[in-house]
């Protein structure tokens, strides 16, 4: 961490950055599951298949991958505050244009610009928290602001579904484009470096050989050891099992009630707020809990991957378990439980990916850590609207999610057993 001292001022400025992350984090996620919410009526205004729904719901997330390297690499040069400001009001404007769409054309090349808007939230976000809080105490506001992805898709349904029954699909993605936007302008205008903010910084450690700087590595430096790294392999094949159960559930579960449990759009978008918020809970503790084990001596790599790979496993087994019943409580019940593991999951992931490797390589290592998951959160909804167009129900797609699942703990506790040191490679 680049910082040991701080006026009194600026400890109180950076729970105001926390803040400001997590209100673009919520947002970032009302943006994400519009989609979920509206797939029938689009899918009704323009005849499309459960197969083709599939398609379009992870349109978002393939060009979320693909822009992850880039933006992980961008997101350790340039500065936040720029670089999120441009990227709120990119992923704003991609937002209107679904609301002013007249084909499904159009919806789908907004949700393919999202994505791409999208790909430096959490990257630079998680580098910034890097910046703000010393490594003892980081985990707990890296796992708030994870948590805002939890927090917007629990408050997702209800809201957009009340403004989708009363004005249509169009106005709700009208609503959040502009809801973003004004977000971005809020972002540019009140967030400063550290630097800025009377933080004093640390002497230097004495080395024999002092790493160079990050400006004299170049862009891609970072990167090319990440990809010849293993451990860095399996911490994105690992990451992909998290995102692959989120998205099962943040794609297909409002359709699922509508569908399986027959409750109406907007009883389906309150009830499934219960899971949701289980998993905004799940991603508050995920963060005391790392800080937690941390107090009690574990090393920081152990203090992240040990609950991590028991929160997927069960998740896992949850999630294939909420198949065996048709009880809507019952499956409620058990899909909360999974959801709430899902969201301990995601912020040891996002811990993990901040202490495998130093503070200079942090939104490059999370970048590649999110290609591995943003590729399992793509595949979910399409995996799951071809299994249930196949078979007329939803059991083979929760198997299928919780195999997946129980795969990536084994990546994890086989393939993550050391932190990747960058900083002492020439």
């Amino acid at each position: 961490m680049s910082i040991i001292a701080l006026t009194r001022d600026a400890r109180y400025y950076r729970f105001v950055v926390v803040g400001l992350l997590v209100c673009a984090g919520c947002i970032a996620y009302l943006d994400r599951t519009a989609m979920a919410i509206a797939n029938l009526e689009i899918g009704h205004d323009f005849g499309l298949s459960y197969s083709t729904l599939g398609l379009l719901l992870s349109s978002t997330t393939w060009f979320y991958m693909s822009a992850q390297l880039p933006a992980g690499v961008l997101s350790d040069r340039l500065p936040a505050r720029w670089l999120l400001l441009a990227s709120l009001l990119s992923w704003g404007a991609s937002q209107i244009l679904c609301g002013t769409a007249n084909g499904v054309g159009g919806v789908l090349l907004g949700r393919c610009a999202l994505g791409l808007g999208e790909a430096p939230l959490f990257l630079a976000g998680t580098r910034v928290i890097k910046q703000w809080f010393d490594e003892t105490e980081c985990a707990a506001p890296i796992g708030v602001f994870s948590a805002s992805a939890s927090f917007g898709q629990t408050i997702a349904p209800a809201i957009l579904s009340s403004i989708m029954v009363r004005w249509g699909w169009h106005a709700m993605f009208l609503w959040i484009g502009v809801a973003s936007a004004v977000m971005g302008v809020v972002w540019g205008m009140f967030y400063r470096d550290p630097g800025t903010q009377g933080v004093r910084s640390p002497s230097p450690r004495p080395t024999a050989a002092p790493a160079p700087p990050p400006a004299a590595r170049g862009m891609t430096f970072y990167l090319r050891h990440l990809l010849a790294n293993r451990t860095a392999w399996a911490m994105a094949v690992g990451f992909m099992g998290v995102m692959y159960l989120l998205w099962l559930y943040s794609a297909w579960l409002p359709t699922y009630l509508r569908t399986v449990q027959h409750f109406s759009a907007e009883d389906a978008g309150y009830l499934a707020t219960i899971p949701q918020l289980s998993g905004f809970l799940g991603g508050l503790c995920g963060g005391f809990i790392v800080d937690a084990l941390a107090r009690r001596g574990l090393p920081p790599l152990l203090c992240s991957r040990q609950p991590l790979a028991w929160a997927l496993s069960v998740a896992s087994v949850a999630t294939m378990a909420a198949g065996l019943t048709h009880m809507a409580w019952l499956t409620l019940s058990i899909m909360s439980i999974a959801l709430f593991a899902v969201g301990v999951a995601m912020t040891c992931g996002w811990t993990l990916g901040a202490v495998i490797v130093g503070e200079d390589a942090v939104a490059t290592m999370e970048a590649f850590q999110n290609v591995g998951g943003s590729f399992g959160a793509a595949m979910a909804p399409i995996v799951t609207g071809v299994a249930v167009q196949a078979t007329g129900a939803y059991l083979s797609a929760l198997v299928i999610a919780g195999a997946i699942g129980v795969g990536c703990v084994l990546v994890y506790i086989l393939g993550v057993r050391r932190t990747i040191d960058l900083d002492g490679i020439a």
